[in-house]
């Protein structure tokens, strides 16, 4: 699992003082930047190698407010990567400081060559963060590497 803190900031709150949905999409996408850019793939390294990827869906699944300032942290995870890694699915947990869950982003990604707009199955080497996350979530739970035929 991966984790960064935040603090709810003007730009993403209505004029009740609560965060927007795009607010939450936007610290999800910004989340996995972040992680790609830690594993050593920045977007200019992507570029360079033509690999890019495209959200194809994003569902927010909301529990709780997040208000105005308020610190938070959301917890980035793969939760799911298909059997020929041309998609994975990603979820973002968003908790309040007290440690209650407020939202969850679920995002499906299809990774894609940027020269030709075709869905690709990317290096292993791009996809080894995500399986290391898988495995350690397996580990920990106990379970089987969730991979699904697609």
């Amino acid at each position: 699992m991966y984790r960064k803190t935040y603090k709810v900031l003007g730009n993403d709150v209505n004029d009740y003082m609560i965060m927007e949905n795009h607010a939450y999409f936007s610290y999800a996408s910004r989340l996995l930047d972040n992680f790609l850019f830690e594993k050593g793939y920045s977007k200019q390294k992507l570029i360079s190698l033509a690999i890019g990827f495209q959200k194809c869906t994003e569902e927010l699944l909301f529990q709780k407010h997040l208000m105005f300032t308020q610190r938070f942290f959301v917890n980035f995870e793969c939760i799911e990567i298909t059997d020929n890694r041309q998609k994975i699915r990603v979820k973002n947990s968003f908790f309040n400081e007290y440690n209650e869950l407020c939202a969850i982003v679920i995002t499906k990604l299809n990774w894609c060559d940027i020269n030709n707009h075709k869905t690709i199955t990317p290096p292993r080497k791009i996809l080894e963060p995500f399986f290391a996350q898988q495995l350690r979530l397996n580990v920990h739970k106990n379970i089987s590497l969730n991979i699904v035929k697609d």
